[in-house]
């Protein structure tokens, strides 16, 4: 890993995400770019549809002063250079076409989690990008303060042994040195036995599989059973001080996102560490 994309609306939510990767950035030289993109559709528009010079021209006068200010900030508190990129358009269009211009290895955003979420304009847009990334999004929760991760949490239900997908996991175990928890969870709503024993049988014979595939030592292994997929979760990362989640979302039709939304998006806005959401083929 050698670049990071941090998108910004100078939020204190953004700013948690900004920290978060900052911390990451000294520990083992990483690239920051940091990116604000002035949103015509979000704020700029009057009653007319007409877009307001002036306020337009102001905007983004200050969204620079802001990426500039935030740069010095960091140069002088953290002995870090960054990179900033003053965008104007749709947010997800440009967080997308720049971490492909940049070939950066992995996207930082923050969220506020569930509380006030539907206040919260950034962290819906966090949710919102995931699952349309070709490269990983690290979600930072507001509330969260940083600290070296020393355990990981991969919650499955596909058991995936991609290599590629896999690489994204391998990469943190060795930078941060972690202890790989990996779980599967069954719907006591919604699954039958037959289900349930599948999973549990498939769950020991993964960790295995991870085992050899991340050249790590031990997997723990567990198969989590309960009524709601993110409630269940939450318990297992407090019992056992799990310090990042790893997801693997996958491309699904519009029609599938509308009547089906992605577990990993529901966790976007439930988790209390940083999630992983690492990105995948088509679903199966």
């Amino acid at each position: 890993m050698k670049k990071i994309l941090v998108p910004t609306d100078f939020s204190s939510c953004a700013a948690n995400a900004l920290n978060y990767a900052v911390q990451t950035a000294k520990l083992f030289s990483l690239e920051i770019n940091l990116l604000h993109v002035v949103d015509v559709t979000d704020r700029l528009f009057s009653e007319d549809e007409e877009v307001i010079p002036e306020k337009y021209s102001a905007l983004l006068i200050e969204a620079q002063k802001k990426l500039d200010q935030t740069k010095a900030s960091i140069a002088e508190t953290e002995s870090l250079e960054i990179r900033t990129f003053l965008r104007e358009g749709e947010v997800d269009e440009h967080i997308l076409s720049l971490s492909e211009e940049k070939d950066v290895d992995l996207i930082v955003m923050g969220t506020f989690g569930i509380n006030g979420l539907k206040d919260r304009i950034w962290g819906s847009k966090t949710a919102g990008l995931t699952g349309k990334t070709k490269v990983p999004v690290m979600v930072i929760p507001y509330e969260y303060d940083w600290n070296p991760p020393h355990k990981a949490l991969l919650a499955t239900n596909q058991f995936e042994e991609d290599h590629k997908v896999l690489e994204h996991i391998r990469r943190l175990i060795g930078i941060f040195k972690l202890e790989l928890h990996v779980v599967v969870f069954t719907d006591e709503d919604s699954a039958d036995a037959s289900l349930y024993m599948e999973n549990s049988m498939n769950i020991a014979g993964y960790g295995k599989i991870l085992q050899k595939e991340l050249q790590t030592g031990s997997v723990v292994t567990s198969h989590l059973s309960g009524h709601r997929f993110e409630d269940t979760l939450q318990d297992y990362i407090s019992e056992n001080d799990i310090d990042m989640v790893a997801m693997i979302t996958y491309q699904r039709s519009v029609w599938d996102r509308i009547f089906h939304p992605s577990t990993t998006r529901r966790m976007s806005y439930h988790t209390t560490v940083p999630l992983l959401v690492i990105p995948a083929g088509k679903e199966e």
